[in-house]
């Protein structure tokens, strides 16, 4: 689930090598922490979160039969 996270991210973003994607998983909670380079928060983001909210869908939608909720957190990196 990492590696679609991480692919879907590096698609969006002007540089991808600064994409990182870390998993924990809190028992009914999966926890997705995502570190980009300040330049594309924004993108990851999207007008109104729509972007961010449209992954969260497609990540929740994947597992369906999990009954996990994930969460998905944007971090600025280091430029």
């Amino acid at each position: 689930m990492v590696s679609i996270v991480e692919k879907f991210i590096k698609a969006l973003a002007k540089n991808p090598d600064a994409v990182t994607v870390k998993y924990e998983d809190k028992g009914k909670i999966g926890l997705f922490f995502v570190t980009v380079d300040k330049a594309d928060v924004g993108r990851v983001i999207g007008h109104q979160g729509r972007v961010i909210q449209a992954l969260d869908t497609l990540i929740t939608a994947i597992n369906a039969y999990d009954k996990k909720n994930y969460v998905l957190k944007i971090n600025e990196g280091e430029r």
